[in-house]
């Protein structure tokens, strides 16, 4: 099994290549309820955080090399690993959205719990919650 470190940059840089808004739905929608809330909502927040035309462009990197760590599959730590599986995702997801803190604000955690309440309300299912985010994620910015 290949394993990888989230320090090295030409990581970095491959995970940012990995990372696409619809892909990172789809992988929510498949996994989030094995991945946990925690997941979910840092992910959410990055994913939100890389909308934001305010990010600066460092910040943007970083939030879409964690991403992409989420998305690429042979990670640290394989997530259909039981009960430890997405340990490694969580903690890139919580160093990436530490060191953005001052970027979060009440308006995208507004969004967040949103999103989640939609997706544990039982009011739709997951695919029609995401289906708007997925179509707006695959247009060109």
């Amino acid at each position: 099994m290949q394993q990888v470190t989230p320090d090295t940059g030409s990581d970095q840089a491959r995970w940012q290549r990995a990372y696409s808004p619809a892909l990172l739905l789809a992988l929510l929608q498949r996994v989030g309820a094995r991945a946990g809330l925690d997941l979910v909502s840092r992910a959410l927040q990055l994913y939100y955080l890389a909308r934001s035309p305010e990010l600066p462009v460092w910040a943007r990197a970083s939030v879409l090399a964690a991403l992409g760590y989420l998305v690429v599959t042979p990670d640290a730590i394989p997530d259909l690993t039981p009960v430890i599986g997405f340990v490694d995702d969580l903690a890139v997801l919580t160093s990436a959205l530490a060191s953005l803190a001052a970027y979060v604000n009440p308006e995208l955690e507004q969004k967040v719990r949103a999103r989640v309440r939609s997706w544990l309300g039982g009011e739709s299912t997951l695919e029609q919650v995401l289906a708007p985010e997925v179509q707006e994620a695959d247009k060109p910015t």
